[in-house]
């Protein structure tokens, strides 16, 4: 299962995750040989938080009680699912998993 943040503009006019810009998972499934209905996918946060800056709808970052919020359609997906392995795509994606702001920190090259 991969969870991403949140549904960005071309999902929430398609109805579906990861598509549009966001379809570079599909790319990267395929690149590791992994067949996409072999992955369920979908995003912690179930709608698209944006502003409006002219003719566009540029994604706004949900805050954390809207993750919340959303908890109980994750946890039900997960449940039906049952999935062997959960990757979050980011750290709303972890938050929405954890219940707490995750720590990212860089890997240091070398």
């Amino acid at each position: 299962m991969l969870v991403g943040e949140q549904p960005g503009d071309q999902e929430d006019l398609a109805g579906r995750p990861f598509v549009g810009p966001a379809g570079i998972v599909h790319r990267a499934l395929e690149a590791a040989e992994i067949e996409r209905a072999s992955v369920y996918i979908t995003n912690g946060v179930k709608h698209f938080k944006n502003e409006p800056r002219e003719k566009r709808r540029i994604h706004k970052k949900p805050r954390h009680e809207e993750i919340d919020a959303c908890r109980w359609w994750l946890d039900q997906e997960i449940t039906i699912i049952q999935p062997r392995i959960v990757v979050a795509l980011g750290a709303t994606a972890a938050r929405s998993l954890t219940h707490k702001a995750p720590a990212i920190m860089p890997i240091a090259a070398g």
